[in-house]
């Protein structure tokens, strides 16, 4: 390649990188339809410099590709999202043969994506097929790197959970669940602000799994915690609409289980909540239903 063509290379490539990382800011501020056409010219790009130079521009193409598979996802393209993000996988398995240390954790979080994308379009044997293969490979990661590993590992392991109970597998759903909960809780109490919500969402998976086993109160147990950390952090300052949201429905659930349970006193606690996280979450419908269900529960007891 001639010096000057070089020149025009490097200044290509810097495009694409500016245009994927203006495709994440307007994708944080809810604009992902110009998201997606930043992320599609910054794949452009990469794939055409990949063509000519593999070996300098392939680990860009493989950026640019997993960024594209999330902007398909957010839109809904979730067949997209799968041939983006298969692709992603094969590059960046491509990559991690001959430079393990520096591409096998990309490899692993593409995995993960996909697993993920594939359970969206009803492929869940090969979605459980790459989630395991994420773990595998955080796993042997986190033996030699705890600190750098073990939340990309509790993140595999979650994915894995879902997957797995997708299946019907519920029992090894479970221990997937368990497993990601324990690592979670470690970093929650090492690092709040960093991990409690990513702890409170593992415990809510627990939660529903324990639930469809049977196991009542070990879910009940489970449900508790989680809205109790979802609850917090809900009264910050910082929290948004979707928080509120996502704890209402956690609340709800757990107030089902409870009321199933006969437990109707207690379930009045996790009801209010969810019906107060609905009102600041905007869904006036929800709290309505909620607090009319709250009278009955209350009528019944008299």
């Amino acid at each position: 390649m001639k010096a000057e063509d070089g020149g025009t290379a490097d200044r290509e490539r810097d495009l694409a990188l500016s245009l994927s990382r203006r495709s994440g800011e307007l994708a944080a501020a809810g604009r992902h339809e110009e998201a997606l056409a930043a992320s599609e010219e910054a794949l452009e790009i990469t794939r055409r410099l990949a063509g000519d130079d593999r070996d300098t521009y392939l680990p860009d193409l493989a950026l640019c590709l997993a960024g594209a598979a999330m902007r398909y996802v957010r839109l809904g393209r979730r067949h997209d999202a799968v041939r983006a993000g298969r692709e992603a996988v094969a590059v960046r398995r491509e990559l991690a043969e001959t430079r393990p240390g520096e591409y096998l954790p990309h490899l692993a979080g593409s995995l993960n994506g996909l697993a993920c994308d594939l359970g969206r379009i009803g492929r869940p044997e090969a979605a459980l097929d790459a989630a395991r293969e994420a773990v595998g490979i955080y796993e042997g990661l986190a033996l030699r790197d705890p600190a750098a590993h073990e939340p990309s590992l509790a993140m595999a392991l979650h994915t894995l959970a879902q997957r797995t109970a997708s299946l019907g597998r519920l029992e090894d759903a479970v221990l997937h669940s368990m497993r990601a909960v324990s690592i979670r809780r470690r970093l929650a109490a090492e690092n709040p602000p960093a991990y409690s919500v990513a702890f409170a969402t593992a415990l809510h998976g627990l939660g529903w799994q324990l639930a469809a086993l049977g196991r009542r109160e070990e879910a009940i147990a489970a449900y508790a915690e989680s809205v109790t950390i979802r609850h917090r952090l809900a009264r910050s300052e910082n929290a948004q609409a979707a928080d509120h949201d996502y704890l209402a429905s956690v609340a709800g659930e757990w107030a089902d289980l409870l009321m199933d349970a006969g437990r109707i006193p207690a379930a009045m606690e996790p009801l209010e909540i969810a019906r107060t996280a609905s009102l600041h979450a905007g869904d006036t419908e929800r709290a309505n239903r909620l607090a009319a269900l709250m009278e009955r529960a209350g009528n019944s007891r008299a």
